[in-house]
């Protein structure tokens, strides 16, 4: 996908330079020091209101307006300055949560807020609450996840929203909010719960009877959206990509999620994944993994990662340095309040969530009744003796499948918790970096490996967290190996949930 969107965009930067080479010669501009000492000639990029971005003959230059002086065409008004960016990408992350960020954003700032429809497009138009005067406009176009990150690489956005991350070096993935896929079928369809590989294999034609799922000898009437949305693609890629599966020959396909929706829960006999936020969608069914093990869509467990088709609701940004109400607006979104306005929006947010060993019997049954022949009583009471003291944080780091690469909601994590370390938050306790593994290999090299992941987040997050106060807060690594496993390890995907470094605050 990297390739053909980058291809586009540089096609669009081409077509660009053909047809207005005019007004880029109009944006040509002098910058000289306050002094007079130095002069610096060359294309106005940007202005942000703090920084002016020049295309000089020394390359691409930021220079902060207050030391400078700035002649020519290509000069911005100073005094009527009002910022601008642009926010594009997937419907289902913009329809309902971006206003409500904006909205809060505004608040913040104290800002009174306007909003139009404009060619398609929404205007959001942020002013001075007290002289009316305008400070930025939002446009926010919702189109689809790869047309929003073609807009980003070609400049013509500043903000993409997508369900999947653009691995480019010229760009950054920040995690917004968090969201879940979960079965859902029509009104009147009986059945409650599904495992995993029978969702995957309805999904994709195996089974194409509810049957063989214990009801009707009827067909089963999958429904699914459109190829090229950005949530069917983050489906496949979590529910069938790991084992192969292509989506059923035979789905109705839909351009809308409304439609989608309506579709499935108006057919008894059709079935869908829609995303937890979905409102006005049919009967949810529970996962479950064949062990007996359940995998519940809760809040929780969706923060840490434990039900296997979480799904990040991501903003990307270029890596170069953003305009000032940009970073205003990035930096809005990491706070509490942000996070609020996510749950207020019907989504996940990733607010620490601390819970207490009273809360966490489920996962020591767990514990024992999936321990293997490998796992003895010894290692089953140093589990419980280290957990007995503790709260676990919902604050859980997982690696990209195969590699040691901390995906992006965990690399979201370790900022998110180095912040919380140098803010004192945890001053006065012990943080516990606890491995585990799955269950393949001897147990022995199991704990040595879940004992070198649990340092590799710690030392991650120390490096982070510079400005934290040894003396308050110490930071330690255990490895637990295969002894307490979150889903059944008959799948990769269940093996995936059990390899990971939870939090816990003694």
């Amino acid at each position: 996908m990297i390739s053909s969107l980058r291809c586009a965009a540089i096609g669009v930067a081409a077509l660009i330079l053909l047809l207005g080479t005019d007004a880029l010669r109009a944006q040509d501009v002098t910058l000289s020091s306050r002094d007079g000492g130095i002069e610096l000639s060359g294309t106005l990029l940007g202005y942000d209101g703090e920084f002016y971005r020049v295309d000089s003959d020394f390359g691409i230059l930021t220079l902060a307006a207050e030391g400078v002086t700035c002649t020519g065409p290509g000069c911005p008004d100073l005094t009527s300055f009002v910022a601008e960016f642009t926010i594009a990408g997937a419907p289902a992350i913009g329809t309902a949560l971006v206003p409500a960020l904006i909205k809060g954003f505004a608040a913040e700032q104290g800002l009174a807020l306007h909003v139009e429809q404009a060619d398609g497009a929404r205007l959001f138009k942020l002013s001075d609450a007290v002289t009316h005067a305008p400070v930025a406009r939002i446009t926010l176009i919702l189109s689809s996840s790869d047309e929003g990150l073609v807009s980003l690489l070609a400049g013509e956005a500043d903000i993409a929203l997508s369900f999947s991350e653009l691995r480019d070096e010229d760009v950054r993935a920040f995690v917004v909010a968090l969201d879940a896929f979960v079965p859902v079928v029509g009104r009147g369809n009986p059945i409650k719960r599904m495992t995993m590989q029978d969702l995957a294999a309805v999904m994709s034609g195996e089974i194409d009877s509810w049957a063989e799922l214990g009801w009707l000898d009827v067909p089963i009437r999958v429904h699914a959206r459109n190829t090229g949305s950005g949530e069917q693609q983050a489906l496949e890629a979590l529910l069938l990509a790991p084992l192969d599966l292509p989506m059923a020959p035979d789905a109705q396909r839909h351009a809308s999620e409304p439609a989608f929706l309506d579709a499935v829960a108006r057919d008894p006999f059709a079935i869908g994944v829609a995303l937890r936020s979905d409102t006005g969608v049919g009967a949810r069914l529970e996962l479950h993994g064949a062990c007996g093990l359940t995998l519940p869509a809760t809040p929780l467990a969706i923060k840490a990662e434990d039900y296997p088709l979480t799904v990040p609701l991501l903003m990307h940004t270029r890596a170069e340095r953003q305009p000032l109400q940009v970073r205003r607006f990035m930096t809005h979104i990491a706070g509490e309040s942000a996070q609020e306005t996510v749950r207020d929006a019907g989504f996940v947010d990733q607010s620490p969530h601390a819970v207490g060993l009273d809360a966490q019997g489920r996962r020591l049954v767990n514990a024992i009744l999936a321990a293997g022949d490998d796992v003895g009583l010894d290692e089953l009471q140093r589990l419980a003796r280290a957990m007995e003291p503790s709260e676990r944080l919902s604050t859980t780091f997982r690696f990209e499948s195969g590699t040691t690469r901390l995906d992006v909601q965990s690399r979201g994590n370790v900022r998110a918790l180095a912040r919380d370390l140098e803010a004192g938050r945890h001053d006065g306790r012990t943080v516990v970096f606890a491995g585990f593994t799955d269950s393949e290999g001897p147990a022995e090299v199991n704990r040595d490996l879940a004992q070198q992941r649990a340092e590799t987040v710690r030392d991650a997050v120390r490096a982070a967290a510079p400005l934290r106060d040894a003396a308050q807060v110490e930071l330690e690594a255990e490895g637990f190996g295969e002894a307490m496993p979150m889903a059944c390890e008959d799948s990769e995907w269940g093996r995936q949930v059990n390899r990971r470094v939870e939090v816990w605050l003694r």
